[in-house]
């Protein structure tokens, strides 16, 4: 699943959970953000709760090590198989675990729904059989599907309990990682101050607990929020710091992401050619990791950059291949942020039809999966299309839309560019398109 934990890479506007390191895609940059644990990838593998079914008799065991196998090659139906097969001669505790794996085989290409009906079940399955380990993990990894379906409160309602459940455990690695995704949540709503004390709380105990990994993860989200804060020169600074942890302990994905996460501050500062540079070294390792996702991501965000320097012809050369991989590895929300940055390519470049066609193919993807934030991106930019045509009511039409799911998502930034894009006013909008 791709959860908000550790340090998250950069996507469009829109929040991308990856299993332990996650990205952020803006139609700027990429920011990363997650960075503690690692699945290791988005805001992790959701907490990968796995009980004992390594050690399982082998009638569950087997088909359990052949899906983690498919997991890892990206093939999530294959997976999900696999782990039906083992439910079959599973019992208590096993089905918990097994029912979470099943829930990020769905939640990791954006079948969100599929998703959040497989961790209920384990989370009901865990109560009934007493298992409060599995419980919080799948509360916890329920807060992160209502963080990415647009419902923060509801987020914020499962995170919580998950952190108390793990205070009550005693299990302070839990804590940290509940800290974590909650102050993520608290990013996602624009209360920076917030985000920062749950970093903050989260590294603390990364620190107390000797979890090096973690406190590289908690050094990149706090740099992050400073990133958000419009303080570059403190966020390099936790960057660095978290590159040289990721570094000493090992972790190659880890200090890739890093390197991202410092290209989308160079980028935000006017500084393409650094940005290109960490991007391209970041990418080096995610192809030579075989982390296609990430790979896919630091495309994007490379194309980004080729974009801003007013190359269009390079950057569609980044954002096709990304999106190919995207839909290599069905990720589809991957697949809608790629098509939003072909679209924003070809407005730029005047070709509203062009523009139009992908921004509604990606709206049509944002919808299927559940992403109101992205749903209400594409909005705002085909709001964009028609105001540019000259057609008022049909722009006033989406963007009235778009702003009615900003206020309901709590997303202050698309709000404000709502507000702007509205035809009686005479901005732009959303308008770095996404």
């Amino acid at each position: 699943m791709r959860k908000i934990l550790g340090i998250q890479m950069s996507r469009g506007r829109r929040l991308r959970l990856t299993s332990a390191v996650a990205f952020l895609r803006p139609a700027t940059i990429v920011a990363m953000l997650l960075f503690s644990l690692s699945w290791g990838d988005d805001i992790w593998p959701m907490l990968g709760y796995l009980d004992r079914l390594p050690t399982s008799e082998p009638a569950v065991r087997r088909p359990y090590e052949l899906g983690r196998v498919a997991m890892n090659a990206y093939k999530w139906d294959e997976a999900i198989e696999c782990f039906r097969e083992a439910m079959k001669e599973a019992k208590g505790t096993q089905l918990v675990a097994l029912f979470n794996l099943t829930g990020q085989c769905h939640y990791t290409p954006g079948r969100l729904d599929e998703a959040l009906m497989n961790l209920e079940e384990s989370a009901r399955l865990a109560e009934r059989s007493g298992d409060r380990m599995g419980r919080a993990a799948a509360l916890g990894d329920i807060g992160v599907i209502f963080h990415d379906k647009g419902e923060s409160d509801k987020a914020l309602k499962y995170l919580e309990q998950a952190m108390t459940m793990a205070r009550d455990m005693g299990n302070q690695k839990g804590v940290a990682y509940a800290l974590c995704n909650i102050g993520l949540t608290y990013r996602t709503k624009g209360e920076l101050d917030k985000a920062l004390k749950y970093h903050e709380e989260a590294l603390a105990i990364h620190r107390d607990i000797g979890d090096r990994r973690g406190v590289a993860g908690g050094l990149g989200n706090i740099g992050l929020i400073y990133s958000d804060k419009g303080e570059p020169d403190k966020a390099l600074k936790y960057y660095d710091e978290a590159l040289a942890t990721y570094r000493e302990v090992g972790d190659k994905q880890g200090v890739a992401t890093v390197l991202g996460s410092i290209g989308s501050i160079y980028s935000s500062t006017g500084e393409p050619n650094k940005a290109l540079r960490y991007y391209e070294q970041a990418l080096k390792v995610f192809q030579e990791l075989g982390a296609k996702r990430e790979e896919a991501i630091d495309l994007g965000n490379i194309g980004l950059i080729y974009s801003d320097k007013g190359e269009p012809d390079k950057a569609l050369k980044y954002y096709e291949e990304a999106l190919a991989i995207d839909r290599e590895v069905g990720d589809k929300r991957g697949v809608a942020t790629d098509l939003g940055y072909i679209g924003n390519t070809y407005y730029a470049e005047g070709e509203r039809d062009k523009a139009l066609k992908y921004y509604e193919e990606a709206l049509a993807i944002d919808r299927e999966v559940g992403d109101k934030r992205g749903v209400a991106s594409q909005l705002g930019n085909i709001g964009l299309i028609y105001k540019a045509s000259r057609e008022p009511d049909k722009a006033l039409k989406y963007a009235e839309e778009a702003l009615a799911i900003d206020r309901e998502v709590g997303d202050k930034q698309g709000v404000a560019g709502q507000l702007e894009v509205r035809p009686e006013t005479g901005g732009l909008g959303h308008a770095t398109p996404s």
